[in-house]
């Protein structure tokens, strides 16, 4: 014979303590994600930053290469002239040797002159056709 107190046990619904369960398990995946959502957004905040930073980074760089970029003509003509003053000096040199019959090179400095207004000329066109390929 059941006690009354058995009696109540068996009439009360068995799916409360499922329920309870099922209630505990979803809280503790909210607990994780809420964790895990809170590791990412502090994880997305750096990554914002980093790209914030180097993107601060880029327009100073790309400040600079546009500010060197605007004197390249301006340079490149000055070492062009410097260029065609030097050629002025080697054709007269060359023209000094063959009026006395000797060769060009035989004059001190002669050779170092032209291999640095070569030099000089190649540099200049490499300062004109330098593409810093920022895009513009």
């Amino acid at each position: 014979m059941k006690s009354n107190i058995e009696k109540v046990y068996s009439k009360l619904p068995k799916t409360e303590l499922a329920t309870q369960k099922v209630e505990l398990g979803v809280a503790d995946d909210i607990a994780k994600m809420q964790s895990t959502l809170q590791k990412s957004l502090s994880d997305a905040d750096s990554k914002l930053k980093e790209f914030k930073d180097a993107k601060d980074e880029f327009a100073k760089a790309e400040a600079k290469a546009l500010k060197v970029r605007a004197t390249a003509s301006k340079v490149s003509g000055q070492y062009d002239k410097i260029a065609g003053a030097a050629d002025r000096i080697r054709e007269k040199a060359e023209k000094a040797a063959k009026d006395l019959g000797v060769a060009p090179s035989s004059i001190k400095g002669f050779n170092a002159l032209e291999d640095l207004t070569i030099d000089l000329a190649d540099k200049s066109a490499d300062i004109e056709d330098f593409d810093f390929n920022l895009g513009q």
